[in-house]
């Protein structure tokens, strides 16, 4: 198994964080990291789902131990509707906190070539554009950290084939077969023998699209001031709020193009002067009046009017970015 030399120099260079779950994929990604001599810490979930859930979690932190890192542990509550989005909005929310409090720079993730099809077929399913269809990035800036995966084109065949040949120890989640979970569905009935026989072929064009997808985003995606501009196109418009920390959900998607909003209480979006604008949404009742009246006649919506305040800048400059 190898790591993309972009990658490894991030790793290399950062305070790393590694999201593990002692199943085959974080396994291996420790013992890979492990021999390149990267320093990492642990951060883990117990979902209390599987019967093993107490034992792994008490086994991470004996291997914490014996190579001698840190591990941050913690309980998720119990998801009574939507599992997997409700899991994933909490295991995100529970990594960034590590990150911001401790001060790692990287959070690395286990996700590999096949999980990587796995999204793809799932939005594909339900009708995505193109940055849904191809919602893993081997390296993606985040406010507080970049998020980096290192197996992302490597298959799972790859990963059981390292484990085996190197007799390490892993745990193997049952619930990986319980079809009422979606991706388990996909994983079981697509994926899993598509790869088998095309998995050379499926990293490559993953390769190819996410090159076209940055060209595309590069082109149409600027900044001023934490204000990101962007063309009035969804898929970009939600790349943006990728950027600020937000992951929109389809049904948002479809709201933002409606009008002016604020999604999760906290991140804007404004259209103006025939483009999109998403930035930090900031709060402001008390801005004087020769302020306001400057706002009015250049038009500026109003949550920009807050922004712009709050941030002391100034709107001709603003309306010059805007324009351009």
């Amino acid at each position: 198994m190898n790591i993309n030399a972009e990658v490894l120099k991030e790793l290399k260079k950062g305070k790393n964080l590694l999201a593990f779950s002692y199943g085959s994929d974080s396994t291996a990604l420790f013992y890979l990291l492990t021999r390149l001599d990267i320093a990492f810490d642990l951060a883990m979930i117990n979902y209390k789902m599987r019967l093993n859930a107490d034992t792994e979690e008490l086994e991470a932190k004996k291997l914490a131990l014996k190579f001698k890192k840190k591990i941050f542990s913690t309980q998720a509550p119990f998801f009574q509707n939507n599992f997997e989005s409700n899991a994933r909005a909490f295991r995100y929310d529970f990594f960034e906190q590590i990150c911001v409090q401790k001060g790692y720079e990287n959070l690395i993730l286990a996700h590999q070539l096949n999980d990587q099809f796995e999204w793809f077929l799932m939005q594909f399913s339900k009708g995505a554009g193109l940055l849904e269809l191809l919602g893993m990035k081997e390296l993606e800036k985040r406010k507080s950290y970049t998020l980096l995966r290192p197996l992302l084109y490597t298959p799972k065949s790859e990963i059981y084939a390292f484990l085996k040949q190197n007799k390490i120890h892993f745990f193997e989640d049952e619930s990986n077969a319980d079809e009422k979970f979606k991706r388990n569905f996909f994983r079981k009935h697509f994926a899993n023998e598509f790869l088998e026989h095309f998995s050379s072929g499926a990293k490559k064009s993953f390769e190819y699209l996410n090159e076209d997808l940055k060209a595309l985003l590069d082109e149409n995606l600027s900044e001023f001031e934490g204000i990101l501009k962007c063309a009035l196109n969804a898929s970009i418009i939600a790349k943006a709020f990728k950027q600020k920390g937000i992951l929109l959900s389809f049904k948002q998607r479809k709201q933002m193009m409606k009008k002016d909003c604020v999604m999760s209480g906290k991140i804007a979006l404004c259209f103006y002067e025939g483009k999109a604008f998403v930035f930090e949404f900031l709060k402001n009742e008390k801005m004087p009046k020769k302020f306001k009246e400057e706002c009015r006649k250049a038009k500026i919506p109003p949550f920009l009017r807050s922004f712009l305040f709050e941030k002391g800048l100034k709107i001709a400059d603003f309306v010059q970015f805007a324009r351009v």
